[in-house]
């Protein structure tokens, strides 16, 4: 019994941490404290949604390694902290929260048993519904994105701290810092490598002309966090990969949000999705010219 309550502790808090790609215990109790610092009602509803993610895979009896790795708990979270994000809190918030927390929970389950590279669209996918069906007169009300930071002057520091801080949906430079140095703790060069992307894709939304207040609040660059953590490595190739794929996140992003769509972390996953045939491509190329020189 004893064993079961540790194990599902430490699941519910790396779940926290692989909403930035960190099966990190340290890093999930740091993420939690960063949302509860930015907003409570916030770090009540990652919290309960977490739980319910991972109570869920435990009842469908998917893989305790995966459960274990908190694989279960980033989707979840995300969900129910956009949930309370978009909308005031009712009683068909709090049902779709934890409705949907399954069902994330449940699409991840099946991602994983075929091997599908889904990162986060379970939560997007889910999310899109609720954002959907939620809007139904009555049923809940808009809220003002008022988590997002109205500053007139920022320099790149500050708006790094922003990037880090919108993958939860957290507006304040603190909870940006904070998840930063979570990711640190867990994985340094994922964490530079995410700080870099920020720059790059800072750089192509000011080079667009985009907003400057959403470019400085970190709206167009949280998605390059992901990447840059997610194909971060030691090799050369790995940063022409983060290159690539931040390009990609962020023109994405730009055409997603001018045409009206509430983007999350989908071009995140569209830039991973992406970076699939190129990475076979190369590892096709690099076998072959292996072969050339042994034979040569």
């Amino acid at each position: 019994m004893k064993n079961n309550i540790l194990a599902f502790i430490k699941a519910f808090f790396k779940g926290f941490g692989q909403i930035m790609l960190q099966g990190n215990i340290w890093t999930g109790i740091l993420f939690i404290g960063a949302i509860i610092y930015d907003s409570a009602l916030m770090g009540f509803a990652g919290i309960l949604a977490n739980i319910v993610g991972v109570l869920t895979a435990k009842l469908m009896k998917f893989d305790e390694d995966h459960i274990n790795d908190g694989l279960f708990g980033f989707n979840a979270t995300l969900y129910g902290i956009a949930l309370v994000f978009y909308f005031q809190t009712n009683v068909w918030v709090w049902g779709a929260l934890i409705v949907g927390s399954a069902l994330t929970t449940i699409l991840m389950g099946f991602a994983l048993k075929k091997n599908l590279p889904v990162f986060t669209f379970p939560f997007i996918l889910i999310t899109w519904i609720a954002l959907y069906v939620l809007s139904i007169p009555e049923l809940a009300l808009r809220t003002v994105p008022e988590h997002f930071v109205d500053i007139q002057e920022m320099d790149d520091f500050l708006i790094e701290g922003h990037a880090f801080g919108q993958v939860i949906f957290q507006g304040s430079l603190i909870a940006g810092l904070i998840f930063f140095i979570g990711v640190f703790l867990s994985n340094p060069m994922g964490a530079l490598y995410g700080f870099a992307a920020v720059i790059i894709s800072v750089y192509i939304s000011h080079h667009g002309h985009e907003s400057a207040d959403m470019t400085n609040n970190g709206i167009f660059s949280f998605n390059a966090v992901l990447v840059g953590i997610a194909l971060s490595g030691p090799r050369v190739r790995d940063g022409v990969y983060v290159l690539i794929a931040v390009i990609i996140a962020t023109y994405f992003d730009h055409f997603l949000i001018h045409h009206g769509w509430t983007t999350l972390t989908f071009p995140f996953v569209f830039a991973m999705w992406a970076m699939q045939p190129v990475k076979l491509i190369d590892k096709w190329l690099v076998n072959k010219f292996s072969s050339a020189e042994g034979t040569s």
